[in-house]
């Protein structure tokens, strides 16, 4: 194979593609790209058997032909040339040379016939919405997925339609997150998506207009954006009946300013440590929510002004949990709900349906 290329389009697409590459394998083919020159296009892809991402851009084929290189290797070499173009050439033993400016490279690939097949999902289920929604859904449920593997669902987002409406839904079993939008198409479907994927998506798709394709079957999702397809296998188990777990009723109701809340929680956690982990304590009395806390290290107790409706309450939260909720809700003000000292405190915007968060509470030692 043979062909020449603009430095630039080639290194973005390795930069992406690379994303997909498993790190460590006992199948060196998949630690590699698979570079595919034919039709006047070249196509590189990764895949590791759980995520797969390809792309694709015209360029100059001399000679048609497929080959696997490693793809730090081939990321560290493009990156590094002056030039605005590469020359790439492989021989039948593998052997590939590599030229930009005045480097030139000659390194050994690997048979593409050792590369795994890149599996397309069956078009069961074909969705399309708007890149700038899914990436504002994605933003706001992403941070609550669960990192233990002992409950494989809960690492993943799950990703529901019913009649128009789209939900996303993450939890980590201290936390939880739903977002529902209304989506101008119609189904019943439900998948979970490892947030690995959901995170790849989300950066490919940025901030830009148009849409994204999703292509949904049992086991297999692929989603369609510009000039990438990424592909992932989809999470099998149970996923916790999320509306049974939000609670209805609540005793107290208060409406807060996010950013001095998310300030004063900041400044209490100064005094909160890996080894220290005390909770900390909030206090709503008489309009005023205050937050606590007593380490070690020493005691810090700062305070804001709230609109309080109910009775007064005392409660306990992990600190980064209540943090995170509070960032990535991106309102200005927010609405907590709660019913007791042991119940989860809801969290929604003062205005709107934008999101619902569930933050559990912490007990006291004492």
């Amino acid at each position: 194979m043979k062909f020449v290329c603009t430095r630039d389009k080639l290194n973005e697409a390795i930069r992406t593609v690379s994303r997909a590459v498993a790190a460590k394998s006992n199948l060196a083919a998949i630690e590699g790209i698979l570079l595919t020159a034919e039709n006047e296009t070249l196509t590189l892809t990764g895949y590791d058997f759980e995520l797969g991402i390809r792309t694709a851009f015209e360029c100059d084929i001399e000679e048609e032909g497929r080959i696997v290189l490693s793809s730090q290797l081939l990321g560290n070499i493009i990156r590094r040339m002056n030039s605005d173009t590469v020359l790439f050439a492989a021989d039948e033993k593998l052997n590939c040379t590599i030229k930009g400016g005045n480097a030139k490279y000659t390194i050994k690939g690997i048979d593409a016939g050792d590369y795994p097949e890149f599996p397309h999902p069956a078009k069961d289920n074909i969705f399309k919405i708007d890149r700038s929604l899914f990436s504002q859904m994605t933003d706001y449920v992403i941070y609550a997925v669960s990192t233990d593997e002992k409950r494989p669902a809960h690492t993943g987002v799950l990703f529901k339609t019913e009649g128009n409406k789209l939900t996303m839904v993450a939890l980590d079993g201290y936390r939880l997150a739903v977002c529902e939008r209304d989506v101008d198409f119609e189904g019943n479907f439900s998948m979970i998506i490892p947030a690995k994927t959901m995170n790849e998506v989300r950066k490919i798709t940025g901030e830009a207009d148009g849409k994204i394709s999703i292509y949904a079957s049992k086991r297999n999702v692929m989603f369609m954006v510009d000039d990438y397809v990424i592909l992932s296998r989809l999470l099998e188990g149970d996923f916790l009946d999320y509306r049974k777990a939000i609670p209805s009723n609540f005793a107290t109701e208060v409406v807060v300013d996010t950013k001095p809340l998310a300030e004063a929680v900041e400044r209490v956690s100064l005094i909160i440590t890996e080894r220290l982990r005390n909770p900390v304590r909030v206090t709503i009395a008489d309009g005023v929510l205050t937050v606590k806390c007593v380490t070690e290290l020493g005691e810090v107790t700062d305070s804001v002004l709230v609109g309080q409706v109910g009775p007064d309450i005392e409660i306990g939260f992990n600190n980064r949990f209540l943090l995170d909720a509070l960032k990535r809700s991106k309102c200005d003000k927010l609405n907590l709900r709660l019913s007791g000292p042991l119940a989860p405190c809801k969290i929604i915007p003062a205005e709107g349906e934008a999101f619902t968060y569930l933050v559990l509470p912490v007990r006291f030692k004492e």
